[in-house]
């Protein structure tokens, strides 16, 4: 058979292929590229869509950019638990889709159903996976105090002479709890400080992001001035990013939280297009703080916001030593969380690592009151693992916002 012939016939296949692809009802998500290639967008939204008739074998596949392969999404059940996945899940009783997938390599996602005559889009969920209520948390100072044993040799979560960040973030994960960092670039520990924060994300588990708090840990804008505020908040965020790899959906630093709460015009102002989120402190219980951070139209991002709902600290603060498990406080915490959980809301919480023992913040042995066991293992055993429940760092719950707020979804 001639060449020519038998690339004429290679074409005409590949075309044939295509277009039964294509024949499938298909939709395509866009996103501006400006903010695409700024922050990636690489965190899973969930798009909703209507089947009106009965499916036996749907199949749901993702592409880039026409052209490329396609890519068949995992099934998923109501039953499993998972966060922050590619997947669809098929609610054959409610005659719906959740088809949560994230940006790639292009400010577009096309998606084609197989196996269903006919798909409408109905809308983006408001939460992950169209869950009840989000829990999102973070914890303070990653590097700002000595004492708290930035980069020190790991001896265990509940030992006093292992680094306290890494101690908090082996108990957030064995939980399933995804949390969000604020770091010091320019505080303790050094190139073994800078280890330790490298060697966990090279876990790949995507349980934590990494977020600005400043170089050197300023609470007033007479301490910014002795860097300067670029160097304070953008300089934190361009050393993590050139010694940090493999930062979890994209080699972007998404948040920025403020030290001890302190914004001035300033540091609005270096922060403006620079962050997704700016998260505040306050140290106080906040019970509006319920909802997704505003936009600022001004800055360019959600916050200041994400205050915690209930303060952790407060509470665990309140005994000595620090965090030891007693019943009322547990009660109270367990409590703060079920009225938002029951409204449909956002729980925020954090929690400050260098002001705790590890050996009683982290005791997880059978709670006896005032003796042994702490009071924020066992509320995070009520809080965690709850599969109608968004586990999601601050950051990427913002993400999923501006994608909610500002995608298009079109049929093809």
């Amino acid at each position: 058979m001639p060449r020519f012939v038998s690339a004429i016939l290679c074409l005409v296949a590949l075309g044939s292929a295509d277009a039964g692809q294509a024949a499938n009802p298909a939709f395509r998500i866009s996103i501006t590229a400006d903010t695409w290639r700024q922050f990636g967008w690489r965190y899973p939204v969930t798009y909703v869509f209507h089947l009106p008739a009965a499916v036996q074998q749907l199949k749901v596949s993702r592409r880039d950019a026409a052209g490329d392969p396609w890519t068949s999404l995992p099934s998923v059940t109501r039953g499993e638990l998972f966060n922050g996945v590619e997947c669809f899940r098929h609610d054959s009783e409610a005659k719906k889709v959740y088809v949560s997938v994230g940006f790639k390599s292009s400010p577009k996602i096309d998606l084609d159903f197989s196996g269903a005559e006919k798909v409408e889009f109905v809308e983006i969920a408001r939460y992950y996976d169209g869950r009840k209520a989000a829990y999102s948390l973070s914890i303070d100072n990653w590097g700002f105090r000595a004492g708290a044993h930035p980069g020190a040799p790991w001896k265990g979560a509940d030992d006093d002479q292992s680094d306290n960040y890494q101690a908090a973030l082996a108990v957030c994960r064995s939980h399933g709890l995804p949390v969000s960092i604020a770091i010091n670039t320019r505080g303790a520990g050094g190139d073994s400080f800078w280890g330790a924060l490298q060697a966990e994300l090279d876990r790949g588990d995507q349980s934590w992001e990494p977020a600005v708090h400043a170089q050197t840990h300023p609470c007033k804008a007479s301490a910014y001035l002795i860097r300067g505020y670029r160097d304070e908040i953008l300089g934190c965020r361009d050393e993590l990013l050139a010694r940090l790899r493999r930062i979890p959906w994209g080699q972007c630093i998404f948040e920025h939280i403020l030290t001890c709460g302190y914004h001035d015009a300033s540091v609005l102002g270096t922060s403006a297009g620079q962050f997704v989120l700016v998260r505040g402190y306050n140290s106080h219980d906040n019970p509006t703080s319920v909802d997704f951070a505003s936009w600022n139209s001004d800055h360019d991002f959600y916050g200041v916001g994400g205050l915690s709902y209930k303060a952790y600290d407060a509470v665990f603060q309140s005994r000595q030593p620090a965090g030891l498990y007693y019943r009322e406080d547990v009660a109270a915490l367990d409590a703060a969380f079920e009225e938002v959980y029951r409204a449909g809301q956002i729980f925020y919480a954090m929690w400050h690592p260098d002001r705790y023992r590890n050996s009683v913040i982290h005791d997880a042995r059978p709670p006896v009151e005032g003796v042994q066991g702490s009071s924020l293992i066992q509320h995070l055993g009520h809080v965690a693992r709850r599969k109608d429940v968004w586990y999601v760092a601050n950051g990427w719950l913002h993400c999923y916002r501006y994608v909610a707020e500002h995608a298009r979804v079109e049929r093809q």
